[in-house]
């Protein structure tokens, strides 16, 4: 039996890498047990990257926790999920991994925030030593996309794989979003899921939005999240108002389960012009490709390995709320377009992002990474040429 410590956040705050971390852990692997120590820094966005005494005292209690459960667990794998491009969570970060790794046989490093190597070459020299001990030449690095930072190459990792996100089907009756049923004479449906923060596109999405009732476009748009901070909110309601669009946008704040999928199946588009700065893979674009609506998003980052550009929905470049507003303009004034890509971004999701899928690769990364021999996949799981490690 293979046992893997995981040392990495669960929801809050529901972001995807936390929502990943807790499907992953909830994942029945033959011969291999996932054990637990929960990171828990930051229990809402706004406090994401803020140094807090209780942080600094919970980082002492997390190491001693991770080696407790090293010894009573026997567990010969440690299993860590670094931090963005940012100094608060690479000191974080360099803490924990100098303190424990020595500890475990084999250490796998999984990028869901991508550019912490970034960072390295901006470092003073006695930082740049603590880095290498920390970062360098893990086991194993697993990356989203193969179009994210080369995280664990850059590091020196023994072996590097891409492995896509996957999630549970939502919609496994059979999916009929908004899109599928609507008139051509409705208002245009659209719909934004994530944190709400000012690199995630949001201003870009509000005056995108602003084109399009000045064009004399119908549509109406929820916004689904939590505010990053109270300032950034106010710049949004300020900017939502001074277009008069309060009669059409809408912030219900953040809704979980059932009452998001609904949220999505009652959209007929789905909107995420992000630039966020750790941005890998986007996991809300899946959801809304399971859901069949056709996405609207952009050339950053894992992106483009999820949305097709012209075929499950529009990429643009960031920072070009024009741009968005003319492909939510042809997606509401076609509303055949909106099915076809739809249905091609349900059918993508079907092929690749499954979390069967997803979890068949995690296990070879894992059984691999360990030295043991690979078992085959289960009949029922058809794993595309995705897992792909670099020696």
């Amino acid at each position: 039996m293979l046992r893997v410590l995981v040392v990495a956040q669960t929801p809050p705050p529901y972001g995807g890498a936390p929502i990943m971390v807790d499907r992953f852990l909830k994942s029945n692997f033959s011969n291999v047990r996932l054990i637990h120590v929960p990171m828990v820094f930051s229990s809402s966005a706004s406090e994401e990257g803020r140094v807090r005494l209780l942080k600094i005292v919970s980082l002492f209690g997390l190491v001693v926790r991770i080696l407790y459960r090293r010894v009573v667990h026997r567990a010969r794998m440690l299993y860590y999920t670094p931090g963005g491009p940012h100094r608060v969570p690479m000191f974080r970060d360099i803490f924990i991994l100098l303190a424990t790794r020595w500890a475990f046989a084999r250490t796998i490093l999984h990028y869901h925030l991508g550019g912490v190597s970034e960072l390295y070459d901006q470092l003073p020299f006695w930082q740049r030593w603590l880095f290498r001990r920390a970062y360098f030449g893990a086991d194993a690095a697993i990356r989203i996309s193969h179009l994210n930072p080369e995280d664990g190459k850059i590091l020196e990792a023994k072996r590097e794989y891409v492995v896509p996100n996957g999630i549970d089907d939502p919609c496994p009756t059979g999916f009929v979003s908004s899109t599928m049923t609507a008139t051509s004479d409705e208002s245009l449906k659209i719909l934004f899921a994530g944190n709400l923060r000012e690199s995630k596109g949001v201003l870009e999405l509000v005056e995108a939005c602003g084109r399009l009732a000045a064009s004399g476009v119908r549509f109406r748009l929820e916004v689904l999240g939590r505010w990053q901070t109270d300032e950034f909110a106010a710049r949004v309601q300020k900017r939502v108002q001074e277009l008069k669009l309060d009669d059409v946008i809408r912030f219900p704040g953040v809704l979980i389960g059932e009452e998001k999928f609904a949220a999505f199946r009652r959209a007929d588009v789905f909107c995420f012009p992000s630039f966020f700065e750790c941005e890998t893979f986007g996991l809300v674009l899946v959801e809304a490709m399971a859901c069949g609506l056709p996405v609207v998003a952009t050339r950053w980052r894992g992106i483009p390995s999820v949305v097709e550009d012209e075929k499950t929905g529009f990429l643009v470049e960031p920072h070009d709320p024009q741009a968005v507003a003319a492909c939510l303009a042809t997606l509401a004034r076609d509303m055949d377009l909106r099915h076809r890509m739809g249905r091609a971004g349900r059918a993508k999701f079907e092929r690749e992002f499954t979390f069967d899928i997803h979890a068949e690769r995690m296990r070879r990364v894992l059984l691999e990474t360990a030295g043991l021999e690979l078992v085959a996949a289960p009949s029922s799981v058809s794993l595309p040429a995705a897992v792909s490690p670099l020696a």
